[in-house]
């Protein structure tokens, strides 16, 4: 039986449909990134999961019970998107104060080999970090309880490099520990190297259900990149779209690359005056993702 399972999810917000029929199921050990654009549904079908929303119609079944069942408190923790720590305490209390709510708890030396704060940090309020090692406290503090499934929302947003890294670590220990993890993510780099399975939401739909290398092994755009001075013979070609001027260049995409680069070598256009890249459906939702979050 599934560790996870979930049947013709829906949720709706007066006529808006927020989630649409999702059905998936998960395996114990999965590590699963729940990507998508902005208001694809990510956050409502995390919530639903871990019983904090209710939803419209459908079924979801953890360990073939319902999320809101006492028996799963224990069993399942939650790294929300917020960056937030209590603010009066300090990162040694906050630590025995998670360590007092389990009877199983991680240990003082579990605790330090995971978060490798120095003496001092502990030993200052909480509030006082920086944003990384705030949030790398919150990631650790889910641990103490020795949770079965995480649920990760956004887990490295405003972390720099090295404290990401040392999270991503610990989340490959927890994948050699059977831990289940499902997680969103905005950076393309972890959900290739981390993910074992990839859920890709549109608009409240599961629209595939795949891998990051299935993934990149599918049909792949071409995009290119060439001088302005080209753009009358540009627009004039077949096959390309996403057409993009900036400054002294244009750019646009194509599923023809060999017959447009035909045409432009007839116009005149030199092999080294282009540049081209790769791009798959998964880099086709980061962008649109960055996009929108800078608009």
């Amino acid at each position: 039986m599934a560790l996870i399972k979930v049947d013709n999810l829906s949720k709706r917000i007066a006529s808006k449909e927020i989630l649409k029929e999702l059905s998936f199921e998960i395996e114990t050990g999965d590590c699963l990134a729940l990507i998508g654009p902005n208001g694809a549904g990510k956050t409502t079908l995390m919530d639903c999961l871990l019983g904090d929303k209710s939803f419209s119609s459908g079924t979801i079944r953890i360990q073939g019970l319902k999320p809101t069942s006492p028996k799963l408190k224990t069993l399942v923790a939650v790294l929300p998107q917020e960056n937030t720590v209590p603010a009066k305490l300090k990162v040694k209390e906050l630590i025995r104060f998670f360590q007092e709510i389990y009877p199983n708890s991680l240990s003082d030396q579990e605790v330090d080999d995971l978060l490798g704060f120095s003496a001092q940090q502990k030993d200052q309020l909480a509030e006082k970090l920086s944003g990384g090692q705030k949030r790398l406290l919150s990631f650790v503090l889910t641990l103490i309880g020795r949770p079965v499934i995480l649920f990760l929302d956004e887990p490295t947003a405003g972390m720099d490099t090295s404290t990401r890294q040392r999270f991503w670590e610990i989340v490959a220990e927890l994948k050699d520990q059977d831990v289940t993890i499902v997680y969103s993510s905005h950076y393309i780099e972890e959900v290739e190297h981390t993910a074992q399975r990839i859920l890709v939401l549109h608009k409240g739909e599961l629209i595939r259900d795949t891998t990051p290398y299935a993934m990149r092994s599918e049909e792949q755009e071409k995009h290119f990149t060439l001088p302005l001075s080209y753009q009358e013979l540009v627009v004039n070609l077949a096959d390309v779209y996403e057409l993009e001027t900036k400054q002294n260049t244009l750019s646009f995409a194509t599923r023809e690359a060999n017959r447009v680069w035909s045409s432009l070598e007839e116009g005149g256009c030199k092999i080294e005056e282009i540049e081209v890249r790769n791009r798959t459906l998964l880099d086709s939702i980061f962008e649109t993702t960055q996009q929108e979050e800078r608009e």
